[in-house]
Formats: structure tokens, C-alpha cells, sequence
């Protein structure tokens, strides 16, 4: 059995999107990196020395961290369920570069914007905020347009990409950044929502507070 250590809201959330549509046989454990005497937390802190999740412990102990490679390896499993195109074609390239723009593109900004230190005084802040406004909104441009004629990234077929791809677009929440001029990208997220295997894992977590 594979055993899937996540933090409810966090990107690791999309493996567990990714191993309830492979259909595979797994466990999800919660865990809050924060509570330094949590066991479950120690526990993760030495499988991973970035204490970060997701942390993925295979079967036989081998243990996978970050969402570029859990996510393919979880697709991998279920090649038939077509979550990722087949290794080794031009489709899957193409794939893995979408996914690594929401890996490397759109979640560290959308984090950055959320976490951002904003300087003291008034134009500092004023400077700052410009800053971040043109750096999320360029990737979101950049999704929006991908998504004017597709229902999903890759096209026609979900993948894991898609389930990464709404997690970091709810972070949209408390980063206070509207997505009201992103008509595509908002009915993409719908769309995700309605998919019965994301209402399950929605309601296994529970409520997301922010």
C-alpha cells in the first residue's frame, strides 16, 4: 500500500486527487509540520530533510518527495487511465512542461505573493505590490489563454497536472488576488470541483481554513 503524507490546502493535496483517480490502494495521512512534537510531523521531518510535503512512501519503503515526480509516478502506475501521456513521446514532453510551469511557474509565485514582506513605508509597499500584481497575473495570462478552447491543460483528458493546477489557483483565497478577469480559468476550476474523485477528496480532508 502506498502512503500519502499530506497537509489539507497544500500542493500535496494533488497526489491525493492523483492516487484516488489511479484508482490504486492507498492511505492518506495528515500532517502539521508546525507542531514540532507531533509524531506524525517528526515522522515526515526524517523521511523528508525538507520537511515538506508531500512525502509518498512506497510499498517497499521507498519514499518520493516533490509533486514533478510523485504526481508522474502516480499517473505511471495507471498508464490505461491516461493521467499523463505515455514516456518516451513528444506528448509526454509536452506534458511534463506544463507540469513543471505550474510546479516552478505558478505555485512558488502565487506563494511568493501570499508570503511577501511588504517594505515600511507607503511607495515601498505601493512599488512591491506592482511588482507581484504583474508577476502573478503574467502567469495567470499564460493559463488563461492555454485554457481558451480546451477544458483541460493537456486538451480534451484530465491529468494530474489538472488537480496540481487547482490547488495553487485556490491559494488565489488568501492571496486576495481576483481571478474575476480570468473567465477561463474560473470555469476550468468549476469544472474540476464537479469531478466526484475531487468531492471525495474534499470531503476526506475537510474544510480548508485559511
Amino acid at each position: 500500500m502506498i502512503t500519502l503524507y499530506y497537509h489539507r490546502g497544500a500542493c500535496s493535496t494533488s497526489n491525493h486527487f492523483a492516487l484516488e483517480e489511479a484508482g490504486v490502494d492507498y492511505r492518506a495521512i495528515e500532517v502539521h509540520l508546525d507542531r514540532l512534537d507531533d509524531p506524525i510531523a517528526t515522522r515526515v521531518r526524517e523521511l523528508n530533510p525538507m520537511a515538506m510535503t508531500p512525502v509518498l512512501v512506497l510499498e517497499d519503503g521507498t519514499v518520493l518527495t516533490q509533486n514533478a515526480a510523485t504526481l508522474a509516478y502516480i499517473a505511471d502506475l495507471v498508464p490505461e487511465k491516461n493521467l499523463l501521456p505515455a514516456r518516451n513521446t513528444v506528448e509526454r514532453a509536452q506534458a511534463e512542461s506544463w507540469l513543471s510551469f505550474v510546479a516552478s511557474d505558478l505555485h512558488p509565485t502565487i506563494i511568493e505573493y501570499i508570503y511577501k514582506a511588504l517594505p515600511a513605508t507607503e511607495e515601498e509597499k505601493e512599488k512591491a505590490k506592482a511588482f507581484y500584481d504583474k508577476r502573478v497575473a503574467w502567469r495567470l495570462k499564460v493559463l488563461e489563454d492555454r485554457l481558451e478552447q480546451r477544458d483541460y491543460v493537456l486538451g480534451d483528458q484530465y491529468s494530474v497536472i489538472d488537480g496540481y493546477a487547482l490547488v495553487v489557483l485556490n491559494w488565489s483565497v488568501p492571496a486576495e488576488v481576483s481571478l474575476d478577469p480570468y473567465p477561463n480559468i474560473r470555469a476550468y476550476m468549476e469544472r474540476l470541483e464537479a469531478r466526484p474523485v475531487i468531492r471525495r477528496v474534499r470531503d476526506a480532508e475537510g474544510q480548508i481554513s485559511w
